[in-house]
């Protein structure tokens, strides 16, 4: 059996009260916020985090897969751990390990990247910027997260408009702003899942109106992000 591949960088974080879901667990939008928190640590622990922005490029978030074993609740501690794990053509992989206090794995993680000009908003080439022994080449592709197609919308749908309370220090919509859309529209729906994929496909702007629509998929759903029959982003929740 191959040996886990160590991770570079991990924060312990407690369950705080307004991160919780009418279930009494960890919200999966506050899930991702935790992720993200950690990402960003580490990138600027070794210079391409702030240092890159201030030289003109950012990080672009365009897939993750997150599978749940088991959410944690209030007051629970957990350990939120980081790494890269390589480069695929213009996308950098990220992996996450969540643990409970006790070290069990309680949810992992893969996202891909893209490294962007502000100005431009043209991809660049990972491996121009990145330190090599955190994002090395040989990357094995099954990693990625899956690109997922799209689907005519159906009668299933919700329709939410993008506010401040999207925005990230940059004006652009968070990431996670995403992943709180679809965990609201599930939850209004019924629909449980412990496995998420989504692709970032185009950015919402502020004001902008954004139609949810879901279908029944593989023992899951598929679900559509779209302004104006434009695809925004693309969910498999199951």
């Amino acid at each position: 059996m191959e040996p886990k591949k160590a991770f570079q960088y991990e924060k312990t974080f407690e369950v705080l009260s307004y991160q919780i879901d009418p279930f009494g667990k960890l919200r999966w939008s506050a899930l991702g916020d935790l992720m993200q928190e950690v990402a960003w640590k580490h990138a600027d622990s070794r210079d391409f985090g702030q240092a890159l922005f201030d030289k003109g490029y950012m990080w672009v978030l365009s897939r993750m897969q997150i599978k749940v074993h088991k959410m944690p609740s209030w007051g629970d501690h957990i350990v939120v751990k980081t790494a890269g794990r390589g480069i695929h053509k213009l996308f950098a992989l990220r992996e996450f390990l969540v643990e409970d206090a006790n070290g069990n794995t309680i949810a992992e993680s893969m996202s891909a990247w893209l490294l962007l000009d502000v100005k431009s908003k043209r991809p660049q080439r990972p491996n121009q910027v990145l330190p090599s022994e955190l994002f090395s080449e040989n990357v094995d592709q099954e990693n990625l997260p899956s690109k997922l197609a799209d689907f005519e919308p159906v009668e299933n749908c919700s329709e939410l408009k993008v506010r401040p309370f999207d925005l990230d220090m940059n004006n652009h919509v968070n990431n996670v702003s995403y992943i709180r859309w679809v965990e609201d529209f599930c939850i209004s729906d019924s629909i449980a899942f412990s496995e998420l994929i989504i692709n970032y496909i185009s950015e919402a702007i502020l004001h902008e109106q954004i139609v949810i629509s879901s279908i029944k998929s593989d023992g899951g759903f598929l679900l559509s992000g779209k302004s104006n029959h434009k695809p925004v982003f693309l969910v498999s929740v199951r």
